[in-house]
C-alpha cells in the first residue's frame, strides 16, 4: 500500500493508485490523481466526476459509461453526450474517470 500527503492530509492508495477510502476524497487528491493521469481538469471533467461520486454514493455501484454520457447530454447538450466525447475527456476510459473521482477499483477492473 502506498500513501500521498497533500495539504497535511494523508491519503492511502491501493493498486493502481485507487483511493482506499471513498470518504477521504477531496479536491486535492482529485487534482493530484488527474495530474498523475495527465488530465487537465475542466468544467466537463468536473460534471463527470460529480455525477460519478453522487451516483456511487447513492447506489454503491459504478455507473456504466452510457449513464455518464446521458448525464453529459442533460447538463452540457447533445453534442457532448457521446462515448466519443467522453473518451476525449478521459482517454483511459471509464476506469480512469473512476480513479480520479475516488471510486474504489472494480473487482473486474484492469
Amino acid at each position: 500500500m502506498r500513501s500521498v500527503t497533500l495539504q497535511l492530509k494523508t491519503f492511502l492508495l491501493g493498486d493502481k493508485f485507487y483511493l482506499r477510502s471513498f470518504s477521504d476524497w477531496d479536491e486535492n487528491i482529485r487534482d493530484w490523481l488527474a495530474q498523475k493521469e495527465n488530465i487537465n481538469l475542466n468544467h466537463e471533467h468536473l460534471v463527470v466526476i460529480e455525477f460519478l461520486r453522487k451516483n456511487y454514493s447513492s447506489y454503491n455501484k459504478h455507473p456504466a459509461v452510457r449513464m455518464v454520457t446521458t448525464e453529459l447530454t442533460n447538463q452540457l447538450g447533445a453534442d457532448k453526450g457521446s462515448v466519443k466525447y467522453f473518451h476525449n475527456l478521459f482517454p483511459g476510459g471509464i476506469h480512469q474517470a473512476f480513479l480520479i473521482a475516488g471510486l474504489p477499483m472494480m473487482d473486474s477492473c484492469c
